[in-house]
Order: structure tokens, then sequence, then C-alpha cells
């Protein structure tokens, strides 16, 4: 009898269970259906960086004051020998002036790829000095001002020292009756280098940036040729650090990028559609233009949907409060759950700019 009572409610139950199954996919459905309207969209979003400059600095002029009488330029087969001298085993501070050079050329181009800076690199940026000091004392403010003039640029990023800790290994497994099984290589360089932000006129103390990391190259195989080829020469090496000295002084004071997702609505008025394709194409103007045409549309739902896009045209275009107000606008005119998220981005968006604004150098 117990048995028969268990399997009667499991079947009542399954019956029960397998009905609420369909009722709750059809309620899912009907949410999809309902936001079908909304669709996502790409874009990149601009991130400012650790240390953001202030916005009256717009151009720099780039200068290296970190060689010394201790800087060589050691041809890349010279420094193959002495690797090969050193067994393939080196563990030693360079200061090379060609790693050196390259860190103010990369962060030149890195500098002005951001948008944010216009960039100049003198033909003759090299300034020599006889101390040896890791940090020489500042620049004299009326050599920083005729460098602003001559080359019109608001302020000068100085390269003070630059060194390189170059590290590498080189070794072999051996197998069963001394034969050798695998090659293995690792080059590790540690790069540090000081800046300094110099402001013409003398009215704000230089502003000190320093820079360190590291980069690293590992490889094995079982052909000794096969592992040259893959790891990098001595020198290729160095200018790798100075390259990344670079990248990384131009990420700590110039905006970076990362890749966000925002939605939009499709309305169903062909119309006003067609700023889509335009939007897909970054073209957020333009859209902006054609969505303002149906502002006064009667259709509460389509006029909700076109504000909502409205707002993030605005966005798009740089202006975070016009944003929140269409996003304002779209909600009291017909509430969605979208627009109540996105005006809550925006509001945090709008919170950090005021934050960060607060703290530029």
């Amino acid at each position: 009898m117990i048995n028969f009572w268990n399997n009667f409610f499991y079947k009542i139950l399954k019956y029960w269970y397998s009905g609420l199954h369909v009722i709750l996919l059809g309620f899912i459905g009907l949410i999809f259906y309902s936001c079908s309207s909304l669709k996502s969209i790409g874009i990149q979003v601009s991130v400012l960086p650790g240390y953001p400059i202030s916005e009256d600095i717009k151009s720099l002029a780039l200068l290296n004051r970190s060689m010394t009488d201790r800087f060589t330029n050691s041809k890349a087969d010279s420094l193959e020998k002495i690797l090969v001298k050193n067994k393939m085993l080196m563990d030693s501070v360079f200061q090379d002036s060609l790693a050196s050079d390259t860190t103010i050329q990369v962060a030149a181009r890195a500098l002005f790829e951001s948008g944010r800076f216009d960039v100049v690199v003198p033909k003759e940026r090299n300034i020599f000095r006889n101390e040896n000091d890791e940090l020489p004392t500042t620049l004299n403010s009326r050599f920083i001002d005729d460098i602003c003039k001559d080359f019109n640029v608001d302020a000068v990023l100085v390269l003070e020292s630059f060194s390189e800790h170059l590290n590498t290994k080189y070794f072999m497994m051996l197998g069963v009756g001394s034969i050798i099984e695998e090659y293995y290589a690792a080059t590790d360089i540690d790069y540090k280098s000081e800046w300094r932000l110099y402001r013409p006129g003398n009215l704000k103390p230089a502003i000190r940036f320093a820079v360190s990391d590291s980069i690293f190259w590992k490889a094995n195989s079982i052909s000794l040729d096969d592992l040259f080829s893959q790891m990098p020469r001595t020198k290729e090496a160095l200018a790798g650090g100075g390259i990344a000295s670079g990248l990384k002084i131009a990420d700590l004071i110039s905006p970076g990028w990362v890749n966000q997702n925002r939605y939009y609505f499709i309305t169903g008025n062909k119309e006003i559609d067609e700023a889509v394709p335009l939007i897909k194409n970054n073209r957020w103007e333009e859209a902006n233009a054609l969505w303002s045409k149906f502002v006064s549309v009667n259709s509460i739902k389509i006029r909700s949907k076109v504000e909502y896009n409205l707002a993030l045209a605005a966005e798009m275009n740089g202006d975070i409060d016009l944003a929140i107000e269409w996003g304002l606008k779209s909600f009291k005119t017909r509430y969605s759950k979208a627009i109540e998220v996105y005006l809550k981005m925006l509001d945090d968006k709008r919170k950090a700019q005021l934050k960060d604004n607060k703290v530029r150098y």
C-alpha cells in the first residue's frame, strides 16, 4: 500500500513539475520576446591612467638625460661573443645607449597614439651628464622654459635614468647514457627608469615617475639551432627592455582603452532604425542627428526607445550629463529594466570622472 501511494504522489508531482516547466519556458520566452528589440554593440571606452596629467598639458617634448659616461653602445656581435665566453650564462647590469633611446622613441609614439598628447622628440634630445646618481638634480627652470618656447609645447618629459639587469640561462637535459634529450634557454630583463615631468614657469614642482618591471623569453627544443632561433640576441633583449619601459611610462600618464558592451533599441520603424548602420560604423553624431528627429513620435513605446538611444549617443559623444538627461526622459516616458540599469551605470561613470578630475597631476 505504501508503494502504491508513493508511486501515486510521484506521478502527481511529475505531472505538476512538467506543467510548471512548460509555464516557465513560456514565461522566459515571453521575456526574451519582449527584449528582442534590445541589441548589443561592442565599443571601446577610454580609461584614465594611474597618474592622469592636468588637462592644461596637451603637448610634450621628450628629452633623454639618462646617459652618462657609463653608457655603451656595444655591437650585437660583440655582446654575443661575451655571452659565449661566459658559457651562455650572464647576470649583468647594462646601460645601453640604443636601448635608452628606444625608450624615448617608443614612449613618444605611445603617448601620441593615445590621442591625449601631441608629442615632439627633438633631434638634439640627449642631455649628457657627468653625475652617475640614479636620479640627478632637477633641471634649471630657465632651460625648461626655453624648450617649451622653442618647440611650442606645454611641458617637458625627461628620462632621467635608465638601466637593465640581464640574466640568461642555457642548459641541457641528459637522458639515459648521457644522451641529450632537450635544450632549454631563458633570458630575463629587469628594467628601471626614472622620469620627471617639468612645467614651464616653475609654477609647480617637477613630477617624478619611477618605472620598473621585467620581460622574459623562454624556449626549449631538441635542436640547438632551433633553440637559438627562438631566443633574442642580447642586443635585441636590451632593446626589448627599452620598448617595455617606453610603453610603461605611456600607460602611466595617458588613457587606455577597454572593450565593453552597450545596448540600443530597435524601434521597428524603418526610418528611425536607419541609425543602426551608422552606430555600427562608429558614426554616433550622425546617428544622434537622425534619432533627434523622432523625439516627438506619438507612440510612447517608440519614443522611450528613441530617448534611450539618444542617451547612448550622448555617452559615445563624450557628454555624460546629456546622456543622463536623455536616460531620465526615457525612464519617465516608459519604464524598462534596461534604462534603469543603464542610468545606474551612467551615474557611476559620472561619479568616477568627478573623482578622477580632483587628482590630476
